[in-house]
Parts: structure tokens; sequence; C-alpha cells
């Protein structure tokens, strides 16, 4: 390990499948550098639903000195001598599913330069922290729909993490009409976000509005999330267009005569470094929560209730 680095570090870490109270602070080892590999000390862990899923056991067994949390946000430790465009010191973000390494939820994490790249410099460290699963992916179903500017977007479910980037960078970046729905709280924060109209999905109101916002219809829609109100609205895009998910929506939304379009956020360099394009030099006013390395539990519950809005995140120094 190199000068300055310690051999070990404070994570959150599971024994085994469980509810919130299974994480366990812990002193455990650095993880060590491999080829082509940056050891990034982390700021910022975000928390995700996946994360709960994945702590309680859903998605198969929990291995004991199970580290969660798939992207983050911090500086580059150290890197291998393979590695290029990155240098010791450089605020970066890392998006890295099922690292063999370990995950974000630590002071440390050795991840694959190949998911690792810079950090818009107007960006803060907590909302790069937030971003990378959410982002990429909300990119990847974008960029699936190939839709031109101006046209109107549904963003159905666009208060949460891959909704919340999906409002901002369709209405930012490719100039889209976007519609999203959320609570009525959220309204003033989709609108901040970009959105042209935001209305509330609940039956009573949000189907009328459609009519109003969307008299021609809908040219694609972003489905984030299932909800007793989708098929109403999916009924009303245009004839033939498609609409796009992350994969992991359950059930897999469906509408007759459209296409439905999965997508993950790829785990790539070129995929930030689009982007990093699409950011610019404009700052993301995404709504983030923050919670102390030590209160994992506290965030995970927190996210286990349900109607997070924009994103949470872990502060792994305090």
């Amino acid at each position: 390990m190199s000068a300055g680095i310690p051999t070990t570090m404070r994570a959150a870490v599971l024994d085994g499948a469980g509810p919130p109270d299974a994480f366990h602070l812990r002193t455990v080892e650095v993880p060590r550098l491999t080829r082509n590999h940056v050891l990034i000390a982390l700021d910022y862990a975000s928390v995700g639903t996946w994360d709960a899923q994945a702590r309680s056991g859903a998605w198969g067994t929990v291995s004991p000195g199970k580290i969660l949390g798939v992207d983050g946000s911090g500086t580059v430790a150290t890197l291998a001598a393979d590695v290029t465009g990155l240098r010791v010191g450089d605020r970066v973000y890392a998006y890295s599913y099922d690292n063999p390494h370990g995950g974000f939820y630590a002071e440390y994490a050795s991840v694959s330069a190949e998911r690792v790249w810079h950090v818009p410099r107007q960006l803060d460290q907590k909302v790069a922290g937030a971003i990378p699963c959410v982002a990429l992916t909300a990119q990847a179903c974008l960029d699936a729909l190939h839709l031109r500017s101006g046209r109107t977007l549904l963003v159905y479910g666009g208060s949460g993490g891959v909704g919340s980037l999906a409002v901002w960078l369709a209405a930012g970046a490719r100039g889209e009409n976007v519609v999203a729905t959320g609570r009525p709280d959220a309204h003033d924060y989709l609108r901040r976000l970009g959105a042209a109209h935001a209305i509330d999905p609940h039956p009573s109101s949000g189907v009328p509005a459609i009519a109003r916002v969307a008299p021609s219809g809908f040219d694609a829609a972003l489905v984030t999330s299932g909800g007793e109100t989708l098929a109403a609205f999916l009924a009303h895009l245009r004839d033939g267009v498609p609409f796009a998910f992350p994969n992991g929506v359950e059930p897999a939304p469906h509408a007759d005569g459209h296409r439905a379009l999965g997508a993950d956020g790829p785990m790539s360099r070129p995929a930030f470094e689009e982007l990093n394009r699409a950011i610019g030099t404009r700052t993301i006013p995404l709504h983030v929560e923050s919670f102390a390395l030590a209160d994992v539990a506290a965030a995970h519950r927190r996210i286990e209730q349900g109607h997070v809005l924009g994103k949470i995140v872990l502060q792994i120094h305090s």
C-alpha cells in the first residue's frame, strides 16, 4: 500500500441477511490495489432500494463480511501503474455493482478504472456521491428512446433517484418537454429539476390532468415505478411510440402496441464521459438526505419507508 494510506478502515459490515440493524460498524482491511484499479478515499456513498433488498436477503445469501454500496464519490488515494486519465488527488465518482473488492459503505473502495471518472468541478461531493447509478441509468433510458428536442416526455415517478435525474437531463441537456408525476409535496421540486408540468398520479387528479398538459399525447415515457394509474398514463402514449424503464422495476411495465425498453446504467468510462458532457457547467438541484456512516441502519429504515425525495447518501467522514 502507498505511503500515507492506512492498512485498516471503518466499514458498515453485514454478517448475514437481516433487518437494518444487521449492520455492524467495524474495522476491516483496506482493499488491496490490483491491476487497472483505483483506490478511492470515499466521501459519500449512495444508498438505494437495491441495497435494502440485498441486505434483507431478497437477492440471495449474504456472506459474512459483506460490504454493500454500488456507487459514491471521493478522491483518488492511489492507482495502479496501468491506469490512465486519473491522478492521485482527483475528485472522482464511481459506479461498480457487485464489486468483488467490496462496496462503498466504507472509507475506501478499490474500483476498476473503467468505472471511475472525474466529478464535474461545479458539483459538490454530496451530489456527486448520490448520482452515479441513477444518473447513468436515467441516461441509458433516455438514450434508448431517441427522443428529439421539443418532444413531450412523460416521466412516471419523477421525484425518486432515477426519476429526478431523468427529468433534469431530459429538460436541460436534451430540451424535451417533460411531464413528471409525483405527490403534491414534490411538485415544486420537480419544477426546479426542469419539469414543464408536475402532476399527481392519483386517479382523481392525475388522469384528468393529462388532457390539459399533453393534449396530443406523450411522444415517449420513462417509467421508474409501478402504480395504480400507470396503465392509464401509458394509454396516452401516441400510437406506436416506445417507453423505457430501468431493469428491476417490478412488475415490468407493459402497454399494448408499444415497445417496452428495459435499460441498465452502463458501468463504463464512455458512459461517465457522456454524462459529464450532459452536465456541462450546470449544477443539479437534486434533493439529497445525508446520514453518517454510523447511522447506516437509520438510512436503510428511511429507504424502506418509501417516497424518498431525490436520493439518500452516507457521509463517510463526519
